[in-house]
């Protein structure tokens, strides 16, 4: 799931606070922690996208917040597979079958 960011001065209540006053609604609804809990409990496992770099992707995961966490390279996307977006035959068909970056070297 991909998390709001906020310039990394804020800590994760003032970002909270921010998110609340902004739009007006109830500070649980927006962090995505509710989610991971869900997930947790059906054994899923929770990665967290949105701006993470080195520093401050480890708390996360200490924090028991997300199990992974995705960080930018700028590294190309591969191209998708639709059809195995919700489900594929067989199931190890589609996220977990993608080819790993590879760079090109100079001709």
């Amino acid at each position: 799931m991909v998390e709001p960011r906020f310039d990394e001065v804020l800590d994760e209540q003032a970002k909270i606070d921010s998110l609340a006053v902004e739009t007006k609604s109830d500070t649980k609804a927006q962090s995505l922690v509710p989610f991971q809990r869900i997930l947790k409990k059906g054994g899923i496992k929770f990665i967290a996208a949105g701006g993470f770099k080195r520093d401050n992707a480890a708390p996360k995961v200490e924090a028991g917040d997300a199990d992974g966490i995705i960080l930018a390279d700028g590294l190309p996307l591969n191209d998708y597979d639709r059809n195995t977006f919700y489900g594929a035959d067989p199931p190890s068909k589609g996220y977990v079958d993608y080819p790993y970056f590879a760079a090109k070297t100079p001709a």
